[in-house]
C-alpha cells in the first residue's frame, strides 16, 4: 500500500467498486450495534451499484472518491438542497480503516466545502449515529456542531443520530484541522 492517494470526482464507472467499498465499511462500522438481517437489508437497497450509479450521475449531489494504486480508499457523498436555503447534506463520509490518521478525512472534507463555496452554499448538515464516537469527534473537531437528534432507520432497527452542522462561511482557510 502506497502512502499517498488522489481525490477526484466519482465517475459512473465507479459505481460497482464503490457500492463494494461503501457496503463493506458500512458493515463493518454498524456491525456491533446492528443486527446483521437489518444490516443487509439496509446494504441491499442503499449500497447497489445501481444506487451508487444513481448518487453519481445525479447533478444535485457530489461524490468525491480517494483512491490509492487505483482502489478507493474513502469516499464522501453531497446532497446540495434547495439553492435558496444555501444547506447541503453530507450524506456519507466513509475512510477504509487502514487510512484513517492520514489526512485522508480532512482532504475529502474540503473537496465538499469546495463545492458547497462553488454551488453558493452557506451550510452543511449531516447525521450521525450516537455511538459513533470516532465520527463526532471528528465533527467536532473541523467546526460541526451538534444541533439536535433525529433517528435513522437500519432495516427494522431505528437507531438515533446525531445531527450537527457546519456554517461554511465562517471558515477561513481550507484545512479541515
Amino acid at each position: 500500500m502506497t502512502a499517498s492517494f488522489e481525490i477526484g470526482r466519482a465517475a459512473g464507472s465507479d459505481a460497482a467498486a464503490l457500492a463494494g467499498f461503501a457496503a463493506r465499511l458500512f458493515r463493518s462500522t454498524y456491525s456491533a450495534d446492528t443486527l446483521e438481517s437489518d444490516l443487509d437489508a439496509y446494504i441491499d437497497k442503499a449500497f447497489s451499484t445501481e444506487s451508487q450509479s444513481a448518487e453519481i450521475a445525479d447533478p444535485s449531489a457530489a461524490v468525491f472518491l480517494a483512491k490509492a494504486d487505483g482502489a478507493i480508499v474513502g469516499y464522501v457523498h453531497l446532497i446540495v438542497a434547495l439553492a435558496e436555503q444555501c444547506a447541503a447534506r453530507l450524506s456519507r463520509i466513509y475512510i477504509d480503516a487502514d487510512w484513517r490518521g492520514r489526512g485522508l478525512a480532512n482532504d475529502l472534507l474540503n473537496a465538499v466545502i469546495g463545492e458547497c463555496r462553488q454551488r453558493g452554499v452557506t451550510r452543511i448538515e449531516l447525521t450521525v449515529f450516537e455511538r459513533n464516537a470516532r465520527a463526532i469527534a471528528f465533527y467536532t473537531k473541523v467546526g460541526f456542531a451538534v444541533t439536535g437528534t433525529t433517528t435513522f432507520t437500519v432495516g427494522a432497527d431505528v437507531q438515533r443520530d446525531m445531527v450537527m452542522v457546519m456554517d461554511v462561511a465562517a471558515r477561513t482557510d481550507d484545512r479541515a484541522v
